[in-house]
């Protein structure tokens, strides 16, 4: 069970990103979309963030890093909403003047890059008081970085980074069409059901386009489908 279908019992998330870098914007976007399932919402244009913050019972979160001018000037105007966000700014002067003043403007709180990805799992599940959850952050053996690094380099669709956070997670063993129905579609896989060995033929493509020989991922007839990584240097930082 992913970590974001956890309690059913929880308002709905929602995650809303006003991030202009193109690197962060996917990693973050990996973390919140694919990791946690969260609903999420993301423009490098800071002018579309209002009409994407909605009232309702959603509980949100928005993540701000671009020029620290227009960072602050949203942060302000979000701030003064009648159901505003928790609000998460991204500090890249590192000096203390943009983090203070984003506080003062009305940020909840703020982030220096680089940052590892569960680090911001672990502010955000905070920002939410999902308190229960983030114990079983503990428990997750694999590198969200490395994972999100593999999936923005291979250019993977969201389906495609699903089914690959999967198999990286089951490196070197086979996984079943079964098994992958049952995480992503949560139902067991129908036989003849051929999406699972459309999307791997896609994975193995970008994989090979992007990474030659270091990451394999080979059908086992009537099995179903092995990752393998070959090298352990793959980058996994957050830029």
């Amino acid at each position: 069970m992913l970590l974001g279908t956890m309690d059913n019992s929880s308002k709905p998330v929602s995650i809303i990103m006003a991030v202009e870098d193109a690197g962060i914007r996917m990693s973050l976007g990996y973390l919140f979309s694919i990791v946690f399932e969260y609903d999420l919402k993301a423009s490098s244009e800071f002018g579309d963030i209002r009409e994407m913050i909605v009232s309702g019972d959603s509980q949100q979160v928005l993540i701000i890093s671009g020029d620290p001018q227009k960072s602050l000037e949203l942060i302000a105007e979000v701030s003064l909403l009648s159901n505003p966000p928790d609000i998460i700014a991204l500090d890249h002067k590192c000096d203390g003047s943009f983090g203070f003043a984003a506080f003062r403007a009305g940020a909840a709180d703020v982030v220096r890059p680089p940052f590892a990805l569960k680090e911001m799992a672990y502010r955000v599940q905070l920002r939410l008081n999902k308190i229960s959850d983030i114990a079983d952050l503990d428990e997750e053996k694999v590198n969200w970085d490395a994972e999100a690094f593999v999936a923005n380099e291979a250019k993977l669709t969201t389906a495609e980074a699903q089914i690959a956070r999967v198999l990286i997670r089951h490196d070197s063993e086979i996984v079943t069409r079964d098994d992958l129905s049952l995480v992503i579609d949560q139902r067991p896989w129908k036989y003849g059901d051929r999406k699972f060995d459309v999307h791997v033929a896609k994975i193995r493509k970008k994989f090979q386009a992007a990474f030659g020989t270091k990451i394999e991922v080979k059908t086992v007839r009537s099995a179903g489908y092995k990752l393998t990584i070959t090298e352990d240097n793959l980058d996994s930082r957050v830029h």
